[in-house]
């Protein structure tokens, strides 16, 4: 870019946060000038150190929408709402409410004519696997609206996207790394480090580094890929991945293992337990439905097209661990 040229302009919703906060810092680094959307006036050690416009507002408001998405050359939306606790009085309201949401969004990136990028999930990924598998899965699906109001919102963009607007879907696995501003009982290798994961769930998943699904995003900006990309890194054991994480942080890995499904049911019933009385558990359900539903996987063709370099496992593990010691969770 020569000096009296603008910086073209890149949209993070949900940029604050941990996958958007990787993305945004990606965008800064290619030579766009940012702006990365929240709601919260908390502090931002993610971003602290960039010059990042920080915009603080309801995503959902179509006059603010176009207001940020003015002169956009792209938007990547990192902020679809979910619930979190399955029993939350407004949780299946919630998946409307992010339809309504994604529909708003798209009006406002279409008036700019910015192409649009969306951070899905890889539970919206088909899968090759036996009919009893498909049952179990369906059953799992069925007990939190999360996966419901994940598929519901990329049909709705893959939608936006054949209609010949330009854009993508990436539908990450697992992720780690730095840059996470979650609460502390939310976020595993804290918990993990500090003796609150007695017991771990004998599974096998694929982790994929924030600052590689970053690097896809970018590459994808300019797209126009109505089919989700899975966006994967490294298959591995959770045993093995808390053995890993105990090493760099020092502590003892816990020895004893459940199946995944067992480790599921057992939270969904001390979060129905908690409900009953009318308060929230402090260790939602969903952390163990999602591993439950995580599979091991390879990179994709489409992936492999756009970013094929992934990060060690170990330097991920090393960086998240560095990173909620930065933030004072360790």
């Amino acid at each position: 870019m020569k000096d009296n040229e603008a910086a073209p302009k890149a949209v993070i919703l949900g940029g604050t946060g941990h996958i958007g906060a990787a993305i945004a810092r990606r965008f800064h680094e290619g030579g766009y000038s940012v702006l990365a959307t929240g709601y919260r006036e908390i502090a931002r050690p993610n971003l602290d150190d960039l010059a990042i416009e920080i915009a603080l507002g309801d995503d959902t408001d179509p006059a603010q929408l176009r207001e940020w998405c003015t002169g956009a050359e792209v938007v990547v939306d990192c902020a679809t709402p979910y619930p979190v606790w399955v029993f939350d009085g407004a949780a299946r309201d919630t998946v409307g409410a992010a339809v309504a949401r994604t529909r708003t969004v798209l009006e406002a990136v279409a008036q700019t004519q910015a192409s649009f990028v969306l951070i899905s999930s890889f539970t919206t990924l088909p899968r090759q696997e036996s009919p009893m598998a498909a049952i179990r899965r369906g059953a799992l699906y069925g007990s939190h609206p999360y996966f419901d109001l994940k598929a519901q919102v990329e049909r709705i963009v893959q939608d936006h996207i054949r209609a010949g607007n330009p854009g993508a879907i990436l539908a990450p696995s697992t992720v780690f790394g730095p840059y996470d501003l979650k609460e502390r009982a939310q976020t595993f290798i804290p918990m993990l480090l500090s003796g609150k994961v007695p017991v771990l769930a004998r599974k096998e998943m694929n982790i994929i580094d924030v600052r590689d699904v970053a690097e896809v995003a970018f590459a994808a900006r300019h797209g126009q890929l109505a089919q989700p990309i899975p966006v994967f890194g490294h298959n591995v054991w959770l045993k093995e991945l808390s053995a890993l994480i105990c090493e760099i942080g020092g502590t003892a890995s816990p020895q004893v293992a459940v199946p995944s499904p067992l480790g599921a049911v057992g939270l969904y019933w001390v979060e129905t337990a908690y409900a009953a009385t009318g308060r929230k558990t402090p260790w939602p359900s969903l952390s163990m439905l999602l591993l439950s539903a995580s599979y091991s996987g390879d990179l994709s063709p489409e992936q492999r097209r756009l970013h094929a370099g992934l990060r060690p496992i170990d330097d991920t593990l090393r960086d998240a661990v560095e990173w909620y010691a930065r933030i004072g969770y360790l």
